[in-house]
């Protein structure tokens, strides 16, 4: 076949493949309606060409004679002449899917591709080699509906094995009769392609719902509720749970939901089941996994805009309150001893150190005090004292000079020495953090932080009318790396074990309007992470003696 012949039919299949392809939009003479334009992408690895076509006859004899020494690509919408991007689309006639032979086993060819159609009672309409795979056409009926283009092209593409990446609402596929010059030079030609008076064109609506629309759950609601319920979401976060989002704002919602329950101290795991409701609400399902586990490590603060809060940015008012279940045994503590977890320079000054705090909780337990015996008991966990018989010697000698408690008898008897103050300044904290350490989760030095945390805030909700509300506590780690006499850096590895442990948690954290860095306000937690789970001899520790049988009811995550 001479040159000519061949350009006359590749100009001749080209001209056929874009008039299906774009039926509906093409009018009078080849130009297309309404201002459209087909986006023609070149790129031959040095540079990127970008051209826009109106009329049909114009593009095929572009890209028949320069189809040379290039990859050549086209949108599947139509486009406004201005660019690629999502809001420069217009109409779509055609869903694409890509199969790239190097997903498949050796031998994959055109037949697959009919059988992966079959086993889902569907066909194609029009069958391309790209060189490298195929790229197979469904024909729809024309339609700028893309949220329901992205949904369909992805949940068939998923059951076709096709790949997932080339099912953008932006798509690009590779024109026929051009050449793909990835690695060797390689024709891309119309395998099949239906006659036009044979295509009945799939409708977009019928196909989501078949492929997209998901019955409503009975207990769609279960784990939001109990999300609302515990932590105290604000109303604007509250309305999006409930309601699901509109289109145009369901991304930036799902930053919301995710960051929110983040900084409340939610494992990504229970913020997934959160989201997964919402998304049926909201008939979103853009990559849903994904966009959560990259928001939940990536981004690190959002505006609420709750207009239902005083401060219409930040929504920090919303109160976190301590709310101790009745049957947490509960320590009774007292500003005059916490205040000594400070490292102070002054000579003389009493001092409590973390191993002494382990020991003087322990005894806080036991108001009528405890022999040594039985203290090192208290502070075995499986059968492993949390501290060595010197190391608790030496505890114990520390709280007797400091004057925490007194020491009789023989065997000696130890018991926390009362406070001589008329006026004693007090707060409860559970018996839950002491257990902590004596299991190992946290280090007697995480449990002197997180008690002395506890120390600031007391103080700071009694002295300051200005301070944030209920359980919620704002403090520079700097500030506290001094305090206790440690590096910054060691200070925030502890926090963020005692963040791990949940015994932090972080409520809210936006960057500083001074330095740009980040500030936190914790949460200052009292339970312990899955309770539910706890042995009977665990809670008899940790809860009241009488509450052996005491559980919390969680949903199952």
């Amino acid at each position: 076949m001479k040159n000519i012949d061949i350009i006359l039919d590749r100009q001749y299949k080209q001209k056929q493949f874009f008039k299906e392809i774009f039926r509906g939009e093409i009018g009078k003479l080849g130009y297309l309606k309404d201002g459209q334009s087909i986006r023609i992408l070149q790129d031959n690895g040095d540079y990127t060409n970008i051209l826009y076509f109106n009329n049909i006859d114009d593009l095929v004899n572009y890209t028949s004679n320069k189809a040379y020494n290039t990859n050549t690509y086209f949108n599947l919408s139509t486009t406004n002449g201005e660019g690629g991007k999502e809001e420069d689309l217009v109409r779509r006639g055609v869903l694409g899917f890509d199969f790239d032979k190097k997903d498949f086993k050796e031998g994959f060819n055109h037949k697959d591709i009919i059988n992966l159609f079959k086993s889902l009672g569907l066909y194609y309409h029009i069958l391309v080699d790209s060189g490298n795979g195929y790229h197979a056409y469904m024909l729809i009926e024309p339609t700028n509906d893309n949220y329901k283009i992205k949904r369909v092209s992805k949940e068939i593409a998923k059951r076709l094995k096709a790949d997932l990446n080339a099912v953008k609402i932006t798509q690009l596929l590779r024109v026929p009769g051009t050449f793909n010059i990835k690695d060797k030079i390689k024709p891309v030609n119309v395998v099949h392609q239906f006659n036009q008076d044979t295509i009945i064109r799939y409708k977009i609506d019928n196909l989501f719902n078949r492929f997209c629309k998901n019955k409503r759950p009975s207990n769609l609601d279960k784990v939001s509720r109990f999300i609302k319920s515990n932590f105290n979401i604000p109303k604007c976060i509250e309305d999006i749970l409930d309601k699901g989002s509109e289109e145009g704002q369901r991304y930036e919602d799902l930053n919301k939901i995710v960051v929110l329950l983040r900084d409340r101290g939610r494992i990504l795991s229970e913020i997934k089941e959160v989201c997964r409701e919402w998304a049926i609400k909201s008939n979103y399902d853009d990559n849903l996994e994904y966009q959560i586990e990259n928001i939940f490590k990536n981004r690190k603060h959002v505006s609420l805009k709750c207009k239902d809060c005083k401060d219409k940015n930040q929504c920090l008012e919303v109160k976190s309150d301590f709310n101790y279940p009745d049957e947490f045994n509960l320590l009774d503590m007292t500003e005059t001893h916490t205040k000594t977890l400070k490292v102070s320079k002054r000579r003389g000054a009493r001092q409590m150190k973390p191993n002494d705090l382990l020991v003087y909780s322990i005894l806080k337990n036991h108001r009528d005090g405890l022999y040594r015996e039985e203290i090192i008991r208290d502070m075995t966990y499986k059968g492993k004292p949390r501290l060595s018989h010197p190391t608790l010697t030496k505890a114990l000698q520390s709280l007797e000079d400091n004057g925490f408690i007194e020491v009789s008898g023989k065997p000696k008897f130890y018991k926390l020495k009362p406070i001589k103050s008329k006026i004693e300044l007090t707060y409860n904290i559970s018996y839950a953090a002491t257990y902590e350490a004596i299991k190992g989760h946290i280090s007697t030095e995480e449990l002197r932080l997180y008690n002395y945390m506890r120390y600031l805030h007391n103080k700071e909700q009694r002295e300051n009318p200005k301070a944030l509300k209920g359980n919620l506590f704002q403090i520079n780690q700097r500030d506290l790396a001094k305090d206790l006499d440690i590096t910054q850096g060691r200070i925030s590895k502890m926090i963020n074990n005692l963040l791990e442990e949940k015994l932090l948690g972080i409520w809210y954290r936006q960057p500083s309007h001074n330095n740009g860095y980040d500030y936190y306000i914790y949460r200052l937690n009292y339970w312990l992470k899955n309770v539910h789970k706890l042995s009977q001899i665990d809670k008899l520790n940790i809860l009241g003696k009488e509450q052996i049988n005491w559980s919390i009811n969680y949903p199952k995550f």
